[in-house]
């Protein structure tokens, strides 16, 4: 997975030169440029985030330091692009994750970002592994059931209630399908192919013109309504030669 990354720096020749080593590194994605930091912030304040900026430390309008306590906050990782050896302190001071002096070497520069995008790789699936579960409302009071999404095999309407099959067996909770339907937005496993029934692509074992057979043995029917992106689904998922 690439990392977005920005340069702030206010000589064009060094811009030019991080260009050229962030071109060189498959799993860096540069997004833009900044000749200094207030600029940056502008810029970080209307794209919420990137994953790494590279800033230069002498600047006249503000310097990298200073910028540190905001460009933090838009970002994982930040980096020191520097001439100077003695702000190095201050740097890590600042939390930041890198400090190269310039002229930058590619081997220093390569070494810093493999060991950053083994960071951000980590980051990334432990990121992934927090949302991977949802609690829902038990049968007391103040009781709450966790649910891993990996282990839904299917979701039944009840009513004005809902019951999730799992491998562990299932649970019911007070819940329209539609909410459910709406809380596993994003969620690429999980079609609804009827009024009644969302179910989970990982236990789908086969389908036989519009039927779909789950590796529980059970059988649904898909609806009229959700023909069209079920089979465009099937159609994105099947090996052609």
């Amino acid at each position: 997975m690439a990392m977005t990354c920005i340069v702030i720096d206010d000589e064009p020749h060094a811009i030019e030169e991080l260009k050229e080593l962030i071109a060189g590194v498959p799993y860096l994605e540069l997004l833009e440029t900044f000749p200094d930091a207030k600029q940056a912030i502008v810029y970080l304040q209307q794209k919420s985030h990137v994953d790494l900026i590279f800033s230069d430390i002498n600047m006249t309008v503000l310097n990298g330091i200073d910028a540190a306590i905001v460009l933090n906050n838009y970002c994982h990782f930040l980096v020191y692009v520097t001439a100077y050896r003695d702000y190095a302190l201050e740097a890590f001071g600042a939390k930041a994750a890198g400090y190269l002096l310039k002229p930058v070497s590619f081997v220093a520069f390569n070494e810093n970002m493999r060991d950053l995008h083994q960071q951000f790789q980590h980051l990334v699936k432990r990121q992934k592994d927090e949302q991977n579960f949802l609690f829902i409302k038990g049968g007391q009071k103040c009781s709450y059931i966790k649910i891993s999404y990996n282990d839904i095999i299917y979701i039944e309407a009840m009513l004005n209630y809902i019951m999730i099959h799992t491998v562990n067996g299932h649970e019911i909770t007070y819940m329209g399908l539609k909410a459910m339907e709406e809380k596993l937005y994003g969620k690429d496993i999980f079609f609804r192919v009827n009024k009644s029934i969302i179910i989970s692509v990982n236990f789908l074992e086969r389908v036989d013109g519009f039927i779909a057979r789950l590796a529980n043995g059970k059988n649904y029917q898909v609806g009229e309504k959700y023909k069209g992106v079920f089979l465009e689904f099937l159609k994105k998922h099947t090996l052609r030669s």
